[in-house]
């Protein structure tokens, strides 16, 4: 099972790092000050610190798959 985990986690990262690459600098700026405003908006009550920690645990969420028949039958 862990192989199978290991799989999914490098296969998760392939497929970021694939999406990521086709941004260009000015995209990437784009999405970050997208997001950070969209934070703001949402948590008038954060400081700049607490909103750029927000931001930073957004991107860096662990994605993984999840095998859904093994999880059913163990």
């Amino acid at each position: 099972m862990s192989s199978f985990s290991a799989f999914t986690e490098r296969f998760n990262l392939f497929l970021y790092r694939q999406n990521i690459r086709k941004l260009s600098g000015a995209e990437i700026e784009l999405a970050r000050e997208w997001s950070m405003t969209l934070i703001r908006k949402e948590h008038p009550d954060f400081t700049p610190e607490q909103v750029e920690r927000f931001y930073e645990n957004l991107i860096n969420v662990r994605i993984s798959a999840v095998d859904e028949w093994t999880r059913r039958m163990s």
